[in-house]
């Protein structure tokens, strides 16, 4: 007995909801399904299935047969995974990450030019900057772009290399009432009386990254919009009057999409970079390295340095 096909084969039983329908999914006969499930409630030496007119329920044994298979299933398919990834490496396959703010700033001439040169497949994995960590911890990205974590964890085991600073602008739909006024610096507070647009916020699921608690938005208004990408983000303010804090980078960028910034937050800077494993330099992670640099010089900024 194949028993990796005989447990799929359960679960399709369980999750169609019978034989019959298990049998038309999976392209067997029911008779043919039907010996295989028997088979295998003989090999268990305990009955798995309760056969009803309509359908079929599971007994406890099967209830703990199938948590076994699925997880079993979910294992199987993490390992073809990452195989797959391994032999794309192998074939040359680059994995790069950046926040949507970059891309269209340097990331993405960089990357057609380096793709150009090398004649290799590049993956490119969108997202905030604390998903893209987890990404680069897990092996799933070689290099990524984002802002600096100050209070990462693993501190010690990922290498930052600084490639520009930016500042936070607030930004709004260009027939928002807030363009009245043509201070170039917003009070924070003065915001609060509007709905609220977050780009990509962090997420408790990556808590565990951070020394500290993720802070919780403190905001009046309990009108928030909280979009892990940009683009609905941009469709969002043109149908309602929120503000959105993002990049002063992307003021050119936004603007072409009808959104206007209205000034710059009095405080809030960062550094944007790149993130590392410190221990696995490669050639051709060196290679895009530097050609993220090169272009994020072309922008005027100051050139950062790879060794």
């Amino acid at each position: 007995m194949d028993v990796e096909k005989v447990a799929g084969y359960f679960i399709a039983v369980v999750e169609a909801g019978g034989i019959k329908a298990a049998a038309l999914q999976l392209g067997i006969s029911q008779p043919s399904l039907t010996a295989q499930i028997q088979k295998l409630e003989q090999r268990l030496a305990c009955q798995l299935l309760v056969r009803h007119p309509r359908g079929v329920s599971m007994t406890a044994a099967g209830e703990l047969y199938y948590q076994h298979a699925t997880a079993l299933h979910a294992e199987r398919q993490r390992l073809h995974a990452q195989i797959h990834a391994l032999q794309a490496r192998e074939a040359g396959q680059i994995k790069l990450g950046t926040g949507e703010a970059w891309w269209p700033l340097f990331v993405k001439p960089a990357v057609l030019e380096y793709q150009a040169d090398r004649q290799c497949a590049v993956h490119i994995e969108f997202g905030n900057r604390l998903a893209l960590m987890a990404s680069l911890l897990s092996g799933d990205v070689d290099v990524f772009i984002g802002h600096e974590i100050d209070d990462l964890v693993a501190s010690q085991q990922v290498r930052f290399m600084p490639l520009f600073q930016d500042a936070e602008s607030y930004y709004v739909a260009d027939n928002h009432p807030l363009l009245a006024d043509t201070s170039t610096c917003i009070d924070p507070q003065r915001l609060n009386d509007w709905p609220l647009m977050r780009v990509t916020p962090d997420h408790a699921r990556h808590a565990h990254l951070l020394a500290n608690p993720i802070s919780p938005t403190t905001h009046v208004n309990q009108v928030v919009f909280d979009v892990d990408a940009l683009s609905p983000g941009i469709d969002l303010l043109h149908d309602t009057q929120a503000v959105m804090p993002y990049t002063s980078r992307a003021q050119m960028y936004l603007a072409s999409q009808g959104i206007k910034v209205l000034g710059a937050h009095p405080s809030k800077r960062g550094n944007v970079g790149l993130y590392t494993l410190r221990n696995e330099r490669n050639e051709k992670v060196d290679a895009l390295i530097q050609q993220l640099c090169d272009a994020a010089q072309q922008m005027g900024t100051p050139p950062c340095h790879t060794s």
